[in-house]
């Protein structure tokens, strides 16, 4: 069972169940791609721009933290293997310096300073645990909070622009939960064609929203229960990195089932190793605790077997998923 829910746990849960199974029940990781990365160095970049006096926070400088965070970790196994020659990364890079220079048209860093950076929100709605990060909070000229994420995808027409928001305002519920303060309106800043949208903040808003990830907690819960994941044939489907094996695409497709077992055990094993290790072993232990006769040579042993069993079923599936 999830023991965490995030806003982007609970958005994939909303385009595809099945996809979400995938993803977070039988943990089948989906290798970065050169749109992630880009975002996620962009946001860091733009993250690290306010640690500039304000009056450096210039395009030289946004575009020499581009190219610093990127140096750092275009050699590790996330990125070393993402593109095939120098030519494609460095129109990859200067793609990613436009998104920057977008930025700079839409707001002046030298003018201000974000209330936050990179802040963990964490919080519990009923039973389901919630937690994220938000890219920054603001306070405006009235000392009212805005809550801000930079997007490095295009602006959606107006029809499509408030479902947006929605990880936004769980992020505004939560902070009005931790804080006691209502935050008055959400940003999201589109970065490739330099588009601002915004929300003001009201309470049936943050109700609602609060009345919709119950409403997908329980949604998970049953789909875990029932082992029900259907899939659900959407416009994204061409660009999801598990229609190799989706039932909705093809008809001779792996059974990951076996995943959601294989993690089950895994997770249990870690438990009762970090409780053990927690009290400084099992002679530390109480003489009722359930935990005192553990036998840590055979459960390590099953571990490493499970794990062995797991990664040769995830080494199969990904060959698949490669092709």
């Amino acid at each position: 069972m999830l023991k965490n829910l995030s806003p982007s746990r609970a958005s994939q849960f909303k385009t595809c169940p099945r996809q979400f199974k995938f993803a977070n029940i039988d943990k089948i990781k989906e290798p970065t791609n050169e749109v992630q990365a880009k975002g996620t160095t962009v946001h860091e970049a733009l993250e690290k721009l306010f640690d500039l006096p304000k009056e450096e926070r210039n395009t030289e400088n946004l575009h020499n933290l581009f190219r610093k965070v990127w140096t750092d970790v275009r050699s590790n196994d996330e990125h070393v293997h993402l593109f095939d020659n120098v030519e494609d990364e460095r129109a990859w890079g200067l793609d990613a310096l436009q998104l920057l220079s977008n930025y700079l048209n839409l707001e002046n860093p030298s003018k201000f300073e974000p209330l936050e950076r990179e802040r963990w929100v964490r919080g519990t709605i009923e039973d389901v645990n919630l937690r994220g990060i938000l890219d920054r909070m603001d306070r405006d000229s009235n000392g009212n909070l805005i809550i801000v994420d930079y997007k490095s995808g295009k602006a959606p027409s107006s029809k499509y622009k408030e479902s947006r928001f929605f990880a936004l305002k769980l992020y505004a519920l939560l902070i009005e939960k931790e804080l006691g303060e209502t935050p008055s309106e959400l940003k999201l800043i589109y970065l490739q064609n330099s588009t601002i949208h915004t929300l003001k903040v009201s309470k049936q808003m943050l109700l609602d929203a609060e009345n919709e990830i119950i409403e997908i907690w329980n949604n998970i819960k049953k789909a875990i229960k029932n082992k029900e994941f259907p899939t659900n044939k959407n416009a994204l489907c061409n660009w999801c990195y598990y229609k190799p094996i989706c039932p909705e695409f093809n008809n001779n497709v792996p059974n990951t089932d076996k995943l959601e077992k294989y993690n089950s055990v895994i997770n249990e094993i870690n438990d009762t190793l970090e409780a053990i290790d927690l009290v400084g072993g099992l002679e530390k232990l109480p003489e009722n605790s359930p935990l005192k006769n553990t036998n840590l040579n055979a459960i390590k042993i099953m571990l490493d077997d499970v794990n062995e069993k797991k990664n040769n079923t995830v080494s199969t599936i990904e060959k698949i998923l490669r092709k």
